[in-house]
């Protein structure tokens, strides 16, 4: 299992090898890494190893380290199976922040 020192040399490396801000592939690139720092957060947080949540989520540990790696993008039906895993409800938003909010989930 990696330790934090290698966590954070992967996020580095990673954050290197991101392109300059001009490129139009660098937001999504560290939205990807925010979404896998804040679900490891998560995870680390509740005292959960990636196989516990993985086997609960259904999906595979090297998966979900990809995902906290900013590597993997997991659907909506994956993030849904993750929080349920982890015991959270995952609450994302998309869009202009400075737009009005809709929760189209609203009953």
């Amino acid at each position: 299992m990696a330790g934090h020192s290698t966590w954070k040399t992967l996020k580095a490396k990673r954050l290197l090898d991101a392109e300059a801000e001009e490129h139009p592939d660098y937001t999504r690139a560290v939205r990807d890494m925010d979404l896998g720092d804040r679900l490891r957060e998560v995870r680390v947080t509740r005292n959960l190893t990636q196989a516990e949540v993985a086997r609960q989520a259904g999906i595979s540990q090297p998966a979900l380290s990809r995902i906290e790696l900013g590597g993997g993008v997991p659907t909506l039906e994956m993030l849904d199976r993750i929080g349920r895993a982890m015991g959270v409800r995952l609450t994302i938003s998309v869009g202009d922040d400075q737009a009005e909010q809709i929760d189209l989930l609203a009953g």
